[in-house]
């Protein structure tokens, strides 16, 4: 008979709106605090980090940790990691917008050489147990380019 558990874990941030100067601070304990507002596409400043910008900034840094944690625990030294990415945002007719599509390009530099299934096995674990792939509704595209050292 097979026990389930629950596993919870709560993130909380703080957020205050100037008025005046049409953007928010985002604060967390033990955190540096930033700034966030509109972007320039919806009559905002392309100054501050703008909701979709972040929310890149989520989905890639998940990404990231997690191909780490998994390169860690499969014993595969990598050497360098970069990733760009971008997020699609788009909305039909009287739709809301919508992030509709992800597209990450992660370069990668491994120590030594491991194997083509090994590399794709990490690559595939990385999208599949990234927190916030698996909570967007968006298409994720991951484009990697990888370095054999």
């Amino acid at each position: 008979m097979e026990v389930q558990t629950k596993i919870s874990h709560t993130f909380e941030v703080d957020l205050k709106w100037n008025i005046e100067q049409k953007n928010g601070t985002v604060h967390s304990p033990n955190k540096e605090p930033f700034t966030f507002g509109a972007p320039p596409e919806f009559n905002g400043t392309d100054t501050v980090w703008s909701p979709e910008h972040l929310l890149a900034v989520s989905l890639s840094s998940c990404y990231v940790t997690t191909f780490m944690y998994f390169s860690r625990l499969l014993k595969i030294d990598v050497r360098d990691l970069k990733v760009h990415a971008h997020v699609e945002v788009e909305k039909e007719g009287a739709a809301m917008f919508e992030a509709k599509r992800f597209i990450l390009h992660p370069v990668i530099e491994f120590s030594g050489n491991p194997d083509v299934k090994t590399v794709d096995n990490l690559l595939s674990k990385a999208k599949r147990y990234c927190i916030i792939s698996n909570s967007v509704k968006g298409e994720i595209v991951v484009e990697p380019s990888v370095k054999l050292s």
